[in-house]
């Protein structure tokens, strides 16, 4: 029932949405035109991050690194976390970050925010030992979404995919 509720009273504005500011106004207001970039080297960085984006960042740095010395201008290759931010500013499309129970029986999102700990299997939001040690709440598990509306803006901005859609 709860569910239901938080479905009926939900609103971009709501806290439990996560929606940074940039998202919020991107929703409201999309751009009209495909991202451009005008750096080569700006582009190889992207293009590099897509081709590895299954691989540990540490492969990207080493490319990057490697191709730095090699390659004049090469060292301007932005770094994976760079590239990140990057493609969500030029795409509009970013990831909202939710707490989630260790053994994945819930999010701590909705009804749930305010719980510490899983009402199914008892595993805490945080990590205790960590907790303990250093008094800083580190989380067990966390997951990422991406909102459909800015995914779907972002597909309508180019005129291949919109045509598609």
């Amino acid at each position: 029932f709860s569910f239901i509720q938080a479905l009926h009273a939900a609103s971009l504005d709501d806290p439990v949405a996560k929606l940074t500011p940039e998202a919020l106004e991107k929703l409201r207001n999309p751009p009209q035109q495909p991202p451009h970039i005008e750096s080569p080297i700006i582009c190889h960085g992207v293009e590099m991050y897509f081709h590895l984006k299954h691989v540990v960042q540490a492969a990207y740095k080493g490319i990057a690194d490697s191709a730095a010395r090699r390659f004049p201008g090469a060292e301007d290759i932005p770094t994976s976390h760079s590239v990140e931010h990057l493609i969500a500013k030029l795409s509009g499309v970013d990831s909202v970050k939710n707490h989630m129970c260790l053994n994945t029986c819930i999010a701590f999102t909705g009804p749930f925010t305010d719980l510490k700990q899983c009402p199914f299997c008892d595993s805490h939001q945080y990590d205790q030992l960590k907790l303990e040690a250093t008094g800083k709440q580190v989380l067990t598990h966390e997951f990422h979404i991406i909102p459909l509306g800015l995914q779907l803006q972002a597909l309508w901005r180019d005129p291949k995919s919109a045509e598609h859609m």
